[in-house]
């Protein structure tokens, strides 16, 4: 009697974790969540790959990406709990860890002279020609958070700095990071100028919404010898992924890494045929800069030690300091990226 009772039980058991495979089936693959600022912001352009590539799926995950105003915001969001993962400044980091906001960065999505323009209102063309004249202007620009100031505002108020014009001489707008935020602001005349990066500048000007009065993908840009080599964007998360959840991390580097992969080896053309961008003029306005700018992209997420001290200097340079007894090296987790 016990027997037939002991083999009903595991008759049950089994038959309740078939119930429960057939349950996780049924629910789908995993999903893993990652906000970036966007869409189609260039440096961030490998993550929107990912799942248009199918990678996501072909290693039985679903990656859900958000778009959010900034990538403060996306770390912040992330920090929340309401992603795993978020595209972000490396040099935004530094700011989250003295606020007591544990992150790491664990590979790297761009590198070098961001694509940044300055673009200003057209019927200013007469009385603003350089960027001293915006000395008492106002500048639409993602602000952030109150963790930290966003990358651009940083690496603006350092360009400003260069032609002597200090961050208390403007005046500084909220803006988002997208067409419809730059677009906004400029045609209402909320601002006199923005600071963006391809392809919303291509756009802006191409719309002639926008009148460009510098780039810093000039060669002959004031500062930027200093700024050449720094880590531009990365993939970041919070340490709690790092130490609870690093099965996650090691699916999210190698979908990066695929999809990295991917782009090294197809023309300017073929990646943004595959964002799927059905405007004809966005598309060449992603097409352009993707071109004209060589190595904008990493080629496989890594972290290269003259990248990482260009970034070191390039903190000093901005005034951001690490936390005391942290070195820059404290920032990433670089243990899957590099398998």
């Amino acid at each position: 009697m016990q027997r037939r009772t002991m083999l009903k039980g595991l008759a049950a058991s089994a038959m309740l974790g078939g119930f429960r495979a057939q349950a996780a089936q049924d629910a789908g693959p995993a999903v893993i969540r990652v906000n970036i600022p966007g869409p189609h912001l260039l440096p961030f352009l490998p993550i929107e790959l990912i799942p248009k590539l199918g990678i996501d799926q072909a290693l039985g995950v679903q990656l859900a990406i958000r778009y959010l105003p900034s990538g403060i915001l996306a770390l912040e969001d992330a920090l929340a709990g309401n992603a795993q993962f978020a595209g972000v400044a490396f040099t935004a980091l530094p700011a989250f860890i003295a606020k007591h906001k544990p992150v790491a960065a664990i590979a790297v999505l761009s590198s070098g002279v961001p694509p940044y323009s300055v673009l200003i209102r057209p019927d200013l063309a007469s009385s603003v020609r350089k960027l001293s004249d915006l000395r008492g202007r106002s500048i639409g620009i993602p602000m952030g958070s109150v963790t930290s100031k966003t990358y651009l505002q940083v690496m603006l108020e350092l360009w400003l700095a260069e032609h002597g014009v200090r961050s208390n001489e403007v005046r500084w707008v909220q803006t988002n990071q997208n067409l419809a935020g730059m677009q906004g602001s400029l045609i209402s005349g909320m601002v006199d100028a923005v600071f963006c990066e391809e392809p919303l500048a291509g756009t802006l000007v191409r719309k002639k919404i926008g009148l460009q009065l510098a780039s810093l993908s000039e060669p002959s840009a004031l500062g930027r010898v200093g700024w050449a080599k720094h880590i531009r964007a990365v993939l970041a998360c919070p340490r709690e992924v790092v130490e609870r959840q690093p099965h996650q991390i090691e699916l999210m580097t190698a979908m990066l890494k695929r999809s990295l992969r991917w782009m090294q080896q197809r023309k300017a053309e073929e990646i943004v045929a595959k964002l799927g961008v059905e405007d004809a003029e966005l598309r060449q306005d992603l097409i352009n800069p993707i071109k004209r700018i060589p190595n904008l992209f990493s080629s496989d997420g890594r972290f290269k030690p003259a990248e990482v001290e260009a970034s070191r200097q390039f903190l000093i340079e901005t005034k951001v300091p690490l936390p005391p007894g942290m070195s820059i090296q404290g920032l990433i987790a670089d243990k899957w990226v590099n398998q």
